[in-house]
């Protein structure tokens, strides 16, 4: 394999955040923790969290599916290891919820819901808001560095 095609597409980026609340519909905003961007393709990124679920030893993990909505260059990928330059603008179009056991394990199914809204991720900066059609709404706020 050539060291340009090691270099392409997909991989991921993953930050524990100085700062992160999570907004789940019904709920108040609580912290979250380990920011995470999956690129499957130069189009298609994940935006994971984790939140720790009070009174439970579980994590819950909410994504934020979507295509790029920015110009430029996406995530420089090389080995699966990524690394951000600039910013990103995502076209959320799926919101995948699922709860993990301390030992990493997920517990029950994941849940996916379609949903509108975006993420954008600067700098320092990421925010995400998604919303159903029937008006749930999830959003998080982070300061990356």
């Amino acid at each position: 394999m050539a060291a340009q095609e090691r270099q392409q597409g997909f991989g991921r980026w993953q930050v524990d955040p100085r700062r992160c609340e999570l907004a789940l519909f019904g709920q108040a905003p609580g912290p979250c923790r380990s920011f995470r961007v999956d690129q499957r393709n130069a189009s298609v990124l994940r935006v994971s969290l984790l939140m720790p679920i009070p009174d439970q030893e579980l994590l819950q993990e909410v994504s934020f599916v979507g295509e790029r909505a920015s110009s430029g260059t996406p995530l420089r990928c090389r080995d699966g290891v990524c690394q951000l330059d600039g910013s990103v603008v995502l076209r959320v179009k799926l919101l995948r919820l699922a709860q993990f056991n301390p030992r990493g394990l997920v517990v029950g199914l994941p849940k996916t819901l379609p949903v509108a809204g975006t993420c954008s991720i600067d700098g320092e900066q990421a925010h995400c808001d998604a919303k159903t059609r029937y008006g749930e709404r999830w959003s998080a706020d982070a300061q990356l560095r």
